[in-house]
């Protein structure tokens, strides 16, 4: 069977994937063969596989080049290793099932391991979460598993989000990061069986065993959630844990097949202090973390000659330390790249340093040219500003911008999406200019993506705008900018982002029908209507008093400040970013 690696789309700032696809050797006919030419690429691979009690296997419900362009998923693969009695293996989403899913490191069945951890960060991956288990014969949920059946988990961005849609398929959930629960974990596990460490999960900061807790729903409103019940032993919530020091990650293994290519991502902050209020990321990565200083010197020393290094954080430039830690980079001949750029740090020093690595394309989350809308969204940055950045970066000799707006979001007018054309009619027109003293013109990219409400932002409440709507704005904007030459528009679909806000709050209803959506090969509209629901309950506004899926999970930041920036969002008012000694949200408290 010949191997195609399928398009895939992943998010950014949860909110568009962009899609990938690569090439793999027209002579590849198995997945043996796949894997092997996987293997022969992979570099820095620093995890020793012993014989140890129990086999593990970390599952990516993606292919592997999105896999390993996932930095929490490595990071999980090495601490799993460093447990002295855990051996983890590695799994992905495949084409060829011929001989089951299989992990890349034994070739053996995902059936046949002592604990399965899948890795969540994607909500469009839900339904690989079923097929993977489907091809290994292992019922979905996790009631219907008996002790013969692996221990089956899930962590990840996703776990501690909102996990309800899948919760019940696994047995145990990760609430926060590895670093902080895999210590405890782990020492309640090494000597117990699976009925046992279930039992014993209530105990331990940051687990969270679904099948403890019922979900009671209104009988009038079947999706309007009234109660949840825990079981006696099993907390009323799940509180969120973190670390606050030695968390500097890196990439174990770096691949000319992940979607970064043989970039070794190193983490150099957690968490963010903007307090846009549609990222989600910004919210329960919260508090702001600084990784390790020398830590991060010492893993851009240890790069090869030829590697490159891929500084890692919601708002890399916004480190203390950012500014040494690109000039190090250069001054060890290292070439670097940045996750994300703000435009308040793009100052000429910056640029300067940005230049000299070599970079030619920088990434700029804009969001909207409405000046109402950037006050809703908590991103207030001047129309004027932004074309001057623009300007300041291709003079620089920087010759591609891509830059991500949203459409969609609440109150947004025809005036509203007006503004954004006009303000990319702008950024068109700089570029060009710009671009004639290097006597080059580069590409300037536009990525427009529908806005999803997610869990644990101010926006949580707000609804997803009727996809019809949504459709027709997408049009329109592509119609009046089209006809602009050097510029390239990309529109994520609709369709992608119904899927998305469908899963992004939803309960274990949104469960029920994914598994019927699944068994019967319907889409997940229909799978609504013929499961008896109303498909505009899943993407609806909810109430300000209402109980939330999510509420099971205590992220640190408080419902209270949320409701508190969501009305302040309404009002089209701004809020500062976090400074020091702030105790607004909950989490420094």
């Amino acid at each position: 069977m010949k191997i195609k690696f399928n398009i895939n789309k992943f998010m950014r700032n949860n909110t568009q994937r962009m899609t990938v696809s690569r090439n793999i050797h027209d002579n590849v006919k198995n997945i043996d063969e796949l894997y092997d030419l996987y293997l022969k690429s992979e570099r820095n691979v620093s995890i020793k596989h012993m014989d140890a009690r129990l086999n593990a296997v970390i599952v990516f419900p993606n292919y592997y080049g999105v896999a390993m362009s996932n930095l929490g998923f490595l990071r999980a693969y090495e601490l799993i290793n460093e447990s002295g009695f855990i051996s983890c293996d590695r799994a992905f989403l495949q084409d060829d099932t011929s001989k089951g899913i299989i992990s890349i490191e034994k070739r053996r069945r995902l059936i046949n391991y002592d604990l399965i951890f899948f890795s969540l960060s994607y909500e469009n991956d839900f339904h690989n979460i079923l097929f993977i288990l489907d091809v290994e014969k292992i019922p979905f949920l996790s009631k219907n598993r008996n002790d013969s059946f692996p221990l089956i988990m899930a962590g990840g961005v996703i776990a501690f989000m909102n996990p309800e849609p899948v919760a019940p398929i696994f047995d145990i959930l990760f609430i926060g990061e590895a670093e902080a629960i895999f210590p405890d974990f782990f020492n309640d596990i090494e000597k117990k069986n699976k009925s046992e460490v279930i039992a014993s999960g209530g105990k331990i900061k940051g687990i969270y065993v679904p099948s403890a807790y019922n979900f009671i729903f209104d009988k009038e409103k079947p999706n309007v959630l009234r109660e949840i019940q825990n079981l006696p032993d099993f907390p009323k919530k799940i509180k969120r844990t973190w670390v606050d020091k030695d968390f500097a990650s890196s990439s174990v293994i770096t691949t000319e097949f992940s979607e970064l290519g043989n970039m070794n991502m190193i983490e150099i902050e957690r968490g963010c202090k903007r307090g846009c209020r549609f990222c989600s990321a910004g919210y329960i990565y919260l508090p702001l973390r600084e990784s390790n200083q020398e830590n991060v010197l010492s893993k851009i020393k240890s790069l090869n000659k030829n590697d490159k290094a891929g500084f890692v954080g919601l708002g890399t430039m916004d480190s203390e330390n950012i500014r040494k830690i690109m000039q190090f980079s250069l001054d060890s001949q290292k070439p670097f790249s940045l996750s994300s750029i703000r435009f308040d740090c793009l100052d000429e020093n910056n640029l300067d340093l940005i230049k000299e690595t070599g970079i030619k394309t920088v990434t700029l989350g804009i969001e909207t040219g409405s000046s109402k809308l950037k006050r809703l969204i908590n991103k207030d940055i001047a129309n004027d500003k932004i074309v001057g950045v623009l300007k300041n970066i291709v003079r620089k000799g920087i010759i591609n911008i891509k830059s991500y707006f949203m459409f969609g979001l609440p109150y947004e007018e025809k005036q509203d999406i007006d503004e954004t054309i006009e303000l990319i009619n702008a950024m068109q027109k700089e570029f060009v200019s710009s671009s004639k003293i290097n006597k080059r013109i580069g590409s300037l990219t536009v990525s427009f993506s529908p806005f999803v409400p997610k869990a644990w932002t101010p926006l949580q409440w707000e609804n997803l705008e009727d996809p019809n709507i949504l459709k027709r704005k997408a049009n329109y904007i592509l119609d009046n900018l089209r006809r602009l030459p050097n510029l390239n528009i990309k529109i994520n679909t609709v369709k992608n982002a119904f899927m998305e806000a469908f899963f992004a709050r939803g309960s274990r209803l949104s469960s029920d029908i994914l598994i019927y959506s699944f068994k019967n090969r319907v889409n997940l509209k229909n799978a609504v209507k013929e499961t008896g629901y109303n498909i505009n309950d899943f993407i609806r506004k909810f109430d300000m008093d209402e109980l939330l899926p999510w509420d099971i999970i205590d992220q640190g930041v408080t419902k209270k400040y949320l409701l508190k920036e969501y009305l302040r969002s309404k009002k089209f008012k701004t809020t500062s970013q976090c400074f020091k000694g702030c105790k607004r949200c909950g989490i420094c408290i």
